[in-house]
């Protein structure tokens, strides 16, 4: 495609003349194919003379669209639309290669810790209440009281969604906007600033050692930063819970910034209700986002979201026709919610869970060494060199994720590994063993 071709594409998806409209004018031809990966755009004059505008422009377009990793530039190659880079990148490379019988990058629950959803369809499919269209935004009395003790305070407002991480960037906008920056842990899962970064915000470092550092958390406000993300209950990577002084400490800098925090929890019940959340701190300053598919399953596709009046009405303005929460759905999520046989299950996981990682705990203890997780499906494990306990893990046909991929802005001061509790079945004695000879090679070790 030539200079005058890629103008005249760009021209036809501009609303207005400015930075934002090029920005929304080359992720809509990038996003459907008519600029294809590798094609080269015009330069920033030449872009600037045709559109007729300021070169500064085009520049802070281009600005904002390399930060979503839309388009690259090279000083002698220009700019071309980048190739997708995948948001789970952090996952072992070859981790579907069928020479690893466990892969346990990702932090997916067990499934045979899950219910069993076929008898709770029943009692939904007995009950024949589906309204459809006319009932699509409806929370029943049923459901608002199980969601209200989850969340343990009375919000403004409650709106339910179809996933968190669908709802993630709605909440953004609504909190935020195009070139701010937004705090997030140090480390991170890799999926929050892919989609801020997508966004076209700047995902801001602050430290988490078990508890987000707030002298950091004080530096990215003051520097103007206005909304940041958190996980309170249990922290992913690390798989920490977060102290109680340290939630009151940061609602006390949202409230001093006027800053607001979205609350991300996709362990629900897996961790006791008892954990307090800052949503229950600082309501007035919260978003708080609840998932359900680790504890509960993965198909019961529904997410409560609340918070503020104010920014829930922005959420749902922009929402989608489509992405509201079947009545089917909302019916299986308060028939689980409200189950005793259901609340054992999870229980009985959240038992599991805490045996499996006490392995990991002790095994490591014994040697010296500390995992620090307490809390969730995640493990944290500190090792001595990441490529070589990957390499001598990946002999055992194991595969585990790269601390350093979870690290934001700065590099993580020690290495460390991340795997998931959850897709170790029942062998987690084992893994223990081998996770423990991998976190003590050295490059210069003979396996």
């Amino acid at each position: 495609m030539n200079d005058k071709d890629a103008l005249d594409l760009l021209r036809s998806r501009m609303q207005r003349f400015d930075a934002d409209s090029l920005v929304d004018a080359v992720l809509l031809t990038a996003r459907s194919g008519d600029l294809t990966v590798g094609a080269r755009l015009p330069t920033i004059a030449t872009l600037a003379r045709s559109l007729g505008l300021s070169n500064s422009t085009v520049s802070l377009a281009w600005k904002s669209l390399v930060q979503m990793g839309v388009i690259e530039t090279n000083r002698r190659g220009g700019t071309h639309v980048a190739r997708p880079v995948a948001a789970t990148s952090y996952r072992a490379r070859g981790q579907t290669d069928a020479r690893f019988r466990y892969r346990l990058a990702a932090g997916y629950p067990d499934p045979a810790l899950q219910p069993d959803l076929r008898r709770i369809l029943h009692q939904v499919a007995d009950r024949a209440e589906f309204p459809g269209y006319p009932g699509k935004d409806d929370i029943s009395p049923g459901l608002r009281e199980a969601l209200l003790r989850r969340l343990g305070y009375e919000p403004e407002a409650l709106l339910l969604d179809t996933e968190v991480i669908g709802a993630l960037p709605r909440v953004l906008q609504a909190v935020s906007h195009r070139g701010a920056s937004i705090g997030v842990s140090n480390p991170e899962f890799p999926l929050y600033p892919a989609i801020i970064r997508q966004l076209g915000m700047n995902p801001a470092a602050v430290t988490f050692t078990g508890r987000y550092d707030e002298v950091d958390l004080e530096r990215v406000l003051r520097s103007g930063a206005r909304a940041v993300l958190v996980q309170t209950r249990v922290h992913n990577p690390t798989g920490r819970r977060v102290p109680t002084e340290n939630l009151a400490a940061i609602a006390e800098l949202l409230r001093k910034f006027d800053a607001t925090a979205i609350e991300i929890d996709h362990h629900g019940a897996l961790e006791p209700e008892s954990d307090v959340r800052l949503a229950s701190l600082a309501p007035e300053r919260v978003v708080a986002l609840l998932s359900f598919a680790k504890e509960i399953h993965p198909d019961v596709r529904v997410a409560a979201i609340a918070g503020p009046r104010a920014v829930l009405e922005r959420v749902s303005a922009w929402r989608a026709g489509g992405e509201w929460v079947s009545s089917i759905n909302r019916a299986v999520l308060e028939a689980c919610l409200s189950d005793p046989e259901v609340a054992t299950i999870v229980a009985h996981a959240r038992d599991e869970y805490a045996r499996r990682r006490m392995l990991f705990r002790d095994r490591f203890a014994s040697a010296g060494l500390t995992i620090a997780s307490d809390a969730g499906i995640n493990l944290w494990i500190p090792v001595r060199d990441e490529k070589e306990a990957l390499l001598h893990l990946a002999v055992d046909g194991i595969a585990a994720a790269r601390g350093s991929a979870f690290a934001i802005g700065r590099a993580m001061t020690t290495p460390h590994l991340h795997a998931s509790l959850g897709t170790m079945g029942a062998d987690s004695d084992f893994l223990s063993e081998r996770f423990l000879r991998a976190a003590l090679a050295t490059p210069s070790s003979v396996y």
